[in-house]
């Protein structure tokens, strides 16, 4: 009889093991599905705004505000034609993508296609309602830096040798 109850007690242990140990920790994705985000633009440049940093409204002389805009981050493209028709913007759990889709004749950006000089920044403000998981990155284009200022504002700057053009795309795969 006391064999038996070892076998169960020996039993139970080894199926304890292989239970804790089989079990994987949830993986915790650098973004979560279903936050709100909030992008905004500002634009500087030492040849065009003196070096100072400008909300892209005062550019383009437009109301404070009303080129940012608000979505769900989901598994589609969260912001198609971003700031008048310039960047399909899409953010996954791990990845923050974005596609110039103005046309090369675009009258807002036709004459702006250019590679990016020195002391000029694009910078895209993502502001999430909750907090994120992000802690670092790795960017597909060497003009392209991601700043992360708080665990619900990334910043995605673009800068000197980005070759602004139509067609042109790059990912940020998060960490």
């Amino acid at each position: 009889m006391q064999f038996s109850k070892l076998n169960f007690l020996l039993l139970g242990i080894l199926f304890s093991i292989a239970t804790l140990t089989s079990c994987k920790k949830d993986e915790v994705k650098p973004i979560t599905l279903g936050s709100s985000v909030t992008v905004t633009n500002t634009f500087q440049s030492t040849a065009f705004t003196g070096g100072t940093e400008l909300a892209i409204e005062d550019l383009f002389m437009v109301d404070a505000g009303s080129l940012a805009a608000t979505s769900i981050v989901s598994p589609t493209v969260e912001f198609p034609a971003y700031l008048l028709n310039l960047y399909d913007i899409d953010i996954s759990e791990s990845s923050i993508s974005f596609t110039v889709v103005a046309e090369a004749n675009d009258p807002n950006y036709g004459t702006l296609f250019r590679e990016l000089e020195a002391g000029t920044t694009d910078r895209y403000y993502l502001t999430f309602n909750n907090s994120q998981s992000v802690n670092g990155f790795t960017s597909s284009n060497s003009s392209v830096n991601l700043r992360i200022d708080s665990d619900k504002i990334l910043v995605v700057e673009i800068g000197e040798g980005y070759d602004f053009k139509p067609g042109q795309n790059f990912t940020i795969t998060l960490d």
